[in-house]
């Protein structure tokens, strides 16, 4: 029944509210983008330059270690370790759609672009959120939950004082 309704609601009724979405600054030094990263819960991050709302790329996790990795250990490493890291040479275009695109539209938009990720604007191109495919699936299928999922509950917990929490 939940894939039945996509065609009707839009992405603005499930997407990440722009308060809530975490994002990268181009400016910071790469240390500190690699320490947010490693910090978040998410694979692909928004990545902002100046201020939030000028979205210049999204970088996914993979391709800044990858980055990373090859200017520190690759066949010419850089003399000034990370120093000389410019995140915007890494990230990967933003892909922006209007707030009214349908459920259906963006899931099937999603496969043939084969991206998981994009930023949602109102009619002025104001940044109003982000959804991913995963946003939508949760629509039909319910709660994806896994390892890394900050709300993820054990069914068994082991407590300080040695005693173990089970839900039941």
């Amino acid at each position: 029944l939940g894939a039945l309704d996509l065609a009707e609601r839009m992405v603005e009724e499930i997407m990440l509210h722009r308060s809530r979405i975490e994002m990268l600054d181009a400016e910071s030094d790469p240390e500190d983008l690699l320490q947010q990263l490693l910090d978040s819960a998410h694979t692909r991050l928004p990545v902002y330059q100046g201020e939030p709302d000028n979205i210049v790329g999204v970088i996914h996790a993979k391709d800044l270690l990858r980055a990373m990795h090859k200017m520190m250990f690759g066949p010419s490493p850089s003399p000034n370790g990370l120093k000389d890291f410019k995140i915007l040479d890494v990230v990967r275009p933003p892909y922006f759609i209007p707030d009214t695109t349908t459920l259906d539209d963006q899931m099937r938009q999603f496969l043939r672009r084969r991206t998981h990720f994009a930023l949602v604007v109102d009619e002025y191109g104001s940044l109003e959120g982000l959804i991913t495919l995963e946003d939508i699936l949760e629509e039909i299928v319910g709660e994806i939950k896994d390892e890394f999922h900050k709300a993820a509950e054990h069914a068994v917990q082991k407590l300080k004082d040695g005693h173990f929490s089970v839900n039941g």
